[in-house]
This record gives C-alpha cells, structure tokens and sequence, in this order.
C-alpha cells in the first residue's frame, strides 16, 4: 500500500534517532528498502549486477519515500530514502551513508556529497520549505546558509533571492511524468550570486525538480522527487 507508515518514514530510525541510520548501527527496514531498490547501492556492494538499474517497479515495492540527486559532473543520480523525521527535517539517506536533510523541497543540509553544507534557513513564507501553488509565490526570499569554518561556528552567507515565473513544462522521472511550472530564482550577496531552478505542480506548489545550490565550491545539486514524503512537518 503506496500510503503506509513506510511511505512516510523508516520507523525504526525515527524511534532511535539518526544513529540507528549510521554505520555502527544499521536499520535492518532501511537496508531491505535500499536492497529492493538498488542493490549495487549498499554499503557492502553485495554481489549484485554492477549498474543495476533502478526501476519504478522496485520503487513502489520497496514503499519509502525517495529522492535522486546529482551533484555536478556526477554521471548517474544518487539515490537517498527518507530514513528520520525530526520536526520538519527529513533525512534521507544513500545505500553508501550520504545524506540530504531536507524541509519540503529545501535543501538544509547535506553529509557525504562532496563539500558539506551544516544547515540552511530562508524566511517565510518559502515555497520551497512549505508548498505554495506557483501564482501565490512571494517575490522572494532572505536565504542564509551554514558552511565549515576554522572555529567552534560555521561560516554563513545571506543572499537576497528573487523568483521569476517561466513557462509550464512537462518533466519525466523514472517513468512518471510530471507537469509544472518552471520558477527561476536569483539570488545575491554579500559573497557573490547563483541561480536556483525549480519545477513546481500549477495547483499544489509540490516541487518535482530543483536545482539548489548548497556553496560555491560545491554548487547546485539537481534534485527529483522519485516518492514523495506524505508524513507531517511537526
């Protein structure tokens, strides 16, 4: 059943907190979703066939919410599922420990991927963090991001962002089509400027795809929702 708890969340890493998702101790749930989906993915690179694809099929079997990400100049996508809730934040997570920590659609943070981002936050009302339909975007947003500094606090950038309305378009993501409309966002500061890009559903203001930047060393991931989360923000 596409709307069950597992849908939601992995459980079991809720209840013990993201160590139950670490190394030391492995979700015996999160494994099996990891398996079903990509088995090439997992931390021991069991004997599976190298380049396995993933499919859709494997996808709704394994029922969690999930995610696929690139970062620049990666040449296939990584796969994460959500493995912890704690309040709005959902963790998802790769068979290989990376991780993504995300508040709806908005990159918080991220573990693994290359140059680590310790945590992001934008004023309200964001359309990323909380779904808006594309006509009630705001102008734009205040985004303010945490990056590893020599010191006991991280360094944080602030940057002035702008949305700008493009046309609709119609997106595929393993096998399910998806039609939006295409959100440009410009933002400026201090430290220099980027551009984010989002695909985001008319009526719900459900982001499909996005492009996020999460640093200037590490640059934009490219995000798309595979399986959306369908738990709570609190």
């Amino acid at each position: 059943m596409r709307q069950g708890i597992r849908r939601f969340f992995l459980p079991m890493c809720l209840a013990a907190g993201l160590a139950a998702c670490s190394n030391e101790g492995v979700n015996p749930i999160f494994d099996a979703a990891v398996k079903e989906v990509n088995p090439f993915d997992q931390p021991t690179e069991e004997a599976a066939p190298r380049g396995a694809p993933v499919t859709r099929a494997a996808v709704n079997r394994a029922d969690v919410a999930m995610i696929r990400a690139r970062v620049h100049g990666d040449k296939a996508p990584t796969y994460l599922q959500a493995a912890s809730r704690n309040g709005p934040y959902v963790d998802y997570i790769s068979g290989l420990r990376q991780s993504i920590i995300m508040v709806g659609s908005q990159i918080t943070g991220t573990r693994g991927l290359g140059y680590d981002l310790l945590s992001a936050t934008s004023s309200q009302p964001d359309p990323l963090s909380r779904p808006i339909p594309v006509a009630a975007w705001p102008a734009g947003v205040t985004r303010s991001y945490e990056f590893p500094a020599n010191g006991p606090q991280g360094r944080i950038e602030s940057f002035q962002c702008r949305f700008e309305r493009g046309p609709a378009r119609e997106i595929v993501i393993l096998d399910e089509r998806h039609q939006g409309i295409e959100v440009s966002e410009y933002c400026e500061g201090p430290t220099g400027k980027f551009e984010n890009l989002h695909l985001a559903d008319a009526s719900t203001g459900r982001v499909w795809r996005s492009l996020q930047w999460t640093g200037f060393r590490q640059g934009n991931i490219d995000i798309e929702v595979v399986l959306p989360y369908t738990g709570g923000t609190n």
